[in-house]
C-alpha cells in the first residue's frame, strides 16, 4: 500500500520566475525540490499580489504551477494597502523609526483570514514561511498537528543593521537589541527555523533549541550546465572578472561602486587590458571613470548566466555590507570559479583564506591578490579544484537535498531528476 502523500503549504513572498536575485533564486530552488519530490508530498503554494500591482502575471503563474499542485494567491485590497500604509506614515514619518521588525504590515488582516481559511480546509502537515515579516501567517493559524517552519533568508535585525546608513533609512531610529529580541520571540513561536548560513546559526543558537534550527544552503546546481562545463584549466576566458548582481539590493550597488572607484583603477594601472563583466541590473547602478569604459563589459539581466560564468576567469564579490549568503557566490562554485571576496561576502560560507577562496577587505590588497591570481594560472587552478571540492560537500543538489529530505520526513534514498 503506497503511503499517504504529505500536505506542504509552501509561502513565496512573490514570485520566483523570471529569477531576479538570491532571494528568488532560493523560492526557485525550494519549487525545484518540491517538484522532484512529488512522489512523496503534495504542495500548495500562497502569496499575496498587493494592491494595485502588478505582480503574479499570468506567465508567472502558469510557471509556478509547474513545480506544485495548486497557487492560492490573495488579492490585496485598498484597505490592506491604507493598514500598511498608515503604519509606514505613523513610525517613519511621526515617531522617525523603522517600523517594528514584529509588525504585521506585510501581513494585512484580509492576507490573515485568507491564509487561516486555507489551512483550516486543507489541515496541511506542514506550513514553511519566507522571511520574518510574513510569520503572522503561521504564528496565527492555530492548527493543531500542523508543523511550523519558517525560512529567515538573513536574520532580520542584522539585516537592517547592516543597511541603517543606505537611503531612506538613515534618518530613522534604530534599536539592534529591541529588534533583535522580538525576532527571537517570533522565532519561538514557530516549530522550525530554516537558516541558509552558518553564521545565522550559530548566531541564533543560543537563544533557540538545537531541535528547532536547520540549516538549509540555497540550491543553485544547475546539473545539464554542469555536465556541459569544460574544466576549468581548459576553458577559454572571455572575462578575467565578474561580478553579479541585482540592483535592488544596496550592498551590490555599493561593493561594485567601491570595486570601480577605489580597486579596479589599480588593477587596470598593472594590467590595462583587464575585462571586468558586471551581470544583473546593478549594471543599471555602476559608476566609473569614462577611461575604464573598455575594461568594462555592462551585461545587464541575463536570464541565463551559465555561459558567463564559464566563460569568466574569476568570480568577485567586494561587498562591505549586507547580511545572509551570498547566492552568487554560491552560482560561482557550481562553475568551480576562484573567488576573491571580503569577509562580508565570505560570511556564512565555507570559505577559509588561501585555502577555497582569497579573503580581504583592504582596497590596496584585494587589487594585489587579484593581479596574483590573474599572472599565477596554477593559483586559479588550485583555487578552482578546492572550491569544486566545498561545493560537492556543503551545497551541491545532492547535499542540499538530503537535508531538505530529513525536514520533510521523507525517507527515499536520495534522487534527483535531470
Amino acid at each position: 500500500m503506497l503511503a499517504t502523500r504529505k500536505k506542504i503549504l509552501l509561502h513565496l513572498h512573490a514570485s520566483p520566475i523570471p529569477v531576479s536575485g538570491g532571494a528568488t533564486r532560493r523560492l526557485l530552488g525550494y519549487l525545484e525540490y518540491f517538484k522532484n519530490r512529488k512522489s512523496d508530498l503534495t504542495v500548495d503554494v500562497i502569496s499575496h499580489i498587493p494592491f494595485n500591482s502588478s505582480d503574479w502575471n499570468i506567465e508567472q503563474q502558469q510557471a509556478v504551477r509547474e513545480f506544485v499542485d495548486r497557487l492560492h494567491l490573495y488579492q490585496g485590497t485598498a484597505l490592506d494597502h491604507l493598514y500598511a500604509r498608515s503604519k509606514s506614515i505613523y513610525y517613519q514619518k511621526l515617531l522617525k523609526q523603522l517600523i517594528p521588525i514584529d509588525s504585521d504590515t506585510a501581513t494585512p488582516p484580509g492576507y490573515l483570514r485568507f491564509a487561516q481559511h486555507l489551512m483550516q480546509k486543507h489541515s496541511y502537515d506542514i506550513v514553511l514561511i519566507n522571511y520574518l515579516s510574513f510569520a503572522r501567517l503561521a504564528t496565527t493559524s492555530n492548527i493543531e498537528h500542523t508543523k511550523t517552519l519558517i525560512d529567515i533568508h538573513d536574520i532580520a535585525s542584522q539585516n537592517r543593521l547592516a543597511l541603517k546608513n543606505i537611503g531612506f533609512r538613515k534618518h530613522l531610529k534604530l534599536d539592534y537589541a529591541e529588534d533583535f529580541a522580538k525576532e527571537v520571540d517570533v522565532l519561538k513561536q514557530l516549530d522550525g527555523v530554516i537558516a541558509n548560513s552558518k553564521k545565522e546559526l550559530s548566531d541564533l543558537a543560543p537563544y533557540l533549541s538545537a531541535d528547532k534550527l536547520c540549516l538549509v544552503p540555497h540550491l543553485v546546481e544547475d546539473a545539464g550546465a554542469i555536465a556541459r562545463l569544460t574544466p576549468y584549466a581548459q576553458r577559454s576566458f572571455v572575462y578575467d572578472l565578474l561580478f553579479v548582481g541585482s540592483g535592488q539590493h544596496a550592498p551590490n550597488v555599493e561593493g561594485i561602486n567601491f570595486f570601480l572607484a577605489e580597486i579596479f583603477p589599480k588593477i587596470v594601472y598593472y594590467k590595462p587590458d583587464v575585462k571586468l563583466a558586471i551581470a544583473g541590473t546593478v549594471s543599471d547602478f555602476s559608476q566609473f571613470d569614462l577611461s575604464l569604459t573598455n575594461n568594462i563589459d555592462l551585461l545587464g539581466y541575463i536570464d541565463d548566466l551559465s555561459t558567463v560564468y564559464s566563460q569568466s576567469r574569476t568570480a568577485i564579490c567586494p561587498l562591505l555590507n549586507g547580511a545572509g549568503t551570498k547566492v552568487k557566490l554560491q552560482e560561482a562554485m557550481v562553475y568551480a570559479l576562484p573567488i576573491i571576496t571580503t569577509t562580508v561576502g565570505a560570511s556564512g560560507l565555507s570559505l577559509l583564506n588561501n585555502i577555497n577562496a582569497i579573503i580581504t577587505d583592504e582596497p590596496e590588497d584585494y587589487a594585489k591578490q587579484i593581479l596574483r591570481l590573474l599572472d599565477h594560472p596554477e593559483l586559479a587552478n588550485r583555487l578552482s579544484d578546492a572550491i569544486t571540492t566545498t561545493f560537492q560537500t556543503d551545497y551541491s543538489n545532492q547535499a542540499v537535498y538530503t537535508k531538505l529530505d530529513q525536514l520533510f520526513g521523507i525517507t527515499s534514498q536520495f534522487k534527483v531528476s535531470v
